[in-house]
């Protein structure tokens, strides 16, 4: 479970302190897939930096499973992010290493040398790639891409995934099948997701939770589906579509 109280991220700028992150707070229960949704600027990306510490809060706290991340460092943070895995818009592949190599390289990292290689090919299974396990990432359609992508995330068995935007570069077909095999992933390997995104369509049918950000602020919460079928704020019918964006 992950529980984000008060959260506060001040970025000291030449021009002055920018105000990315408002005192935000939500609740990520264990097995949710949680969609976080608002324009470009809204805070999103910081948000999830945050909650892998790749940005440390300027205030409050985040307690991952009973223990407050804000506070750990060296060893325990180490430790920590391998618990915590990402998922990224552009793949963040090694070019220069084969898919299995790009797969396996979280665990090598974190000395887990022995049965890496097996692992590797069983999740590259998993993904439906199995067959692509000696080729390069230029070999590859943006889809394969990010299922390696995904592949990569699971070899340290996370708790969660942080996904961020993690499906924007894809065509409609592949970020339908990319979502599927998200939504598969969750069920069977009880992964908790976090979604961040701009699409109120992929929220829709991934997503059983969602958070709508605005300004660094977090002004609607709830269901998918009471806050898609009566939204409150502006904003979210905004992002529906309910209302002109320049009226």
């Amino acid at each position: 479970m992950i529980e984000v109280e008060n959260i506060t991220k001040v970025f000291n700028t030449q021009s002055g302190d920018h105000h990315a992150l408002h005192e935000v707070s939500l609740s990520i229960q264990d097995g949710d897939i949680f969609g976080i949704i608002g324009m470009s600027g809204a805070g999103k990306s910081t948000l999830v930096r945050c909650l892998n510490l790749l940005e440390k809060p300027s205030s409050g706290k985040i307690v991952v499973d009973g223990t407050d991340i804000t506070k750990l460092k060296g060893k325990d943070l180490r430790d920590y992010r391998q618990n915590i895995s990402m998922i990224f818009q552009n793949f963040n592949l090694f070019s220069q290493k084969t898919v299995l190599e790009n797969v396996i390289f979280p665990l090598l990292v974190a000395g887990k040398k022995d049965g890496a290689k097996q692992k590797g090919l069983e999740l590259l299974d998993k993904v439906g790639l199995a067959e692509k396990a000696d080729a390069y990432p230029s070999q590859l359609s943006g889809g394969q891409k990010q299922r390696v992508a995904i592949a990569r995330a699971l070899a340290n068995d996370p708790c969660y995934i942080l996904c961020d935007e993690a499906t924007s570069a894809l065509d409609t077909l592949t970020t339908n099948q990319i979502l599927k095999l998200l939504r598969d992933i969750a069920a069977n390997l009880g992964v908790t997701l976090i979604v961040i995104t701009h699409s109120m369509d992929v929220v829709e049918k991934i997503c059983n939770k969602v958070a709508v950000l605005d300004d660094g602020r977090i002004v609607e919460s709830g269901s998918t589906k009471t806050v898609f079928s009566t939204p409150q704020e502006y904003i979210t019918k905004q992002l529906l579509g309910q209302v002109r964006w320049d009226a």
